[in-house]
């Protein structure tokens, strides 16, 4: 009976410590892709990556939504003792509406609020890009996705021409034509074209981005330039008009 009761106890005791182990192994491969939040997490993971509601520390701190390893979502991060964020963030950096506090002793918060957009403050209203050939073009548009992602296309129309080179009007002139000759990266980061389309009403063309914010330069089939600021990383498309 003794020996029983031993082996049961022993046989207790090893389970407790698996099942500690494997609790510390599953913390320590949910993984944060921060730097300076590497250390400790305690939070939802997915496929190996802190991903929902968690906690990290490591130089800095930050309490909040996850997703796939980066704070993604409503969260509080402190950079310092002195000086936190509480606001939405997007692939770890700020995006969208927030407040930066900065801690003074034996003074009140100094708060800056408003909206960030990749990761710079951008005023009292949610600004995602920056564009300077409005008068190039009668209308434009440009439209970001909510969420993140890494592609822009470039939509072109006209009036009167055809971008894919059939007459108009029954005539040998296929009319006003505008198209993008080029999309070029001031910041010299990679950008790489994924696919083109044309046809009688219009042409497109998407590039891939490697980084955001990206800093472009298009290049119009009139010898005319156009520069692009994207902040927010999405899948933008953007679109361009010319009653002409």
């Amino acid at each position: 009976m003794k020996f029983t009761y031993a082996f049961i106890l022993t046989f207790c005791v090893v389970l407790l410590n698996l099942n500690t182990l494997y609790a510390q192994d599953s913390v320590q491969s949910c993984k944060v892709k921060s730097k300076n939040l590497e250390g400790k997490y305690t939070g939802e993971c997915k496929n190996g990556f802190a991903n929902g509601k968690g906690e990290a520390s490591g130089y800095q701190h930050y309490v909040g939504a996850f997703t796939n390893g980066w704070p993604d979502g409503k969260g509080v991060y402190n950079y310092s003792d002195s000086v936190y964020y509480s606001g939405k963030f997007q692939d770890g950096i700020r995006e969208g509406k927030g407040e930066m506090h900065y801690l003074r002793k034996g003074m009140p918060d100094s708060i800056v609020k408003g909206y960030w957009s990749g990761d710079e403050y951008r005023g009292d209203r949610y600004i995602t890009y920056k564009f300077d050939g409005q008068a190039k073009f009668d209308m434009f548009e440009f439209n970001p996705t909510s969420g993140s992602g890494n592609t822009v296309t470039i939509e072109i129309q006209t009036t009167t021409g055809r971008p894919d080179g059939g007459a108009v009007n029954f005539s040998a002139s296929s009319g006003y034509v505008l198209t993008l000759s080029e999309l070029v990266s001031i910041n010299g980061d990679r950008i790489q074209k994924v696919s083109n389309f044309t046809s009688s009403q219009k042409s497109s063309v998407t590039y891939e981005i490697t980084k955001f914010p990206a800093n472009l330069l298009a290049v119009l089939s009139n010898g005319q330039n156009v520069s692009i600021e994207l902040y927010k990383a999405a899948t933008w498309k953007i679109w361009f008009y010319v009653n002409k």
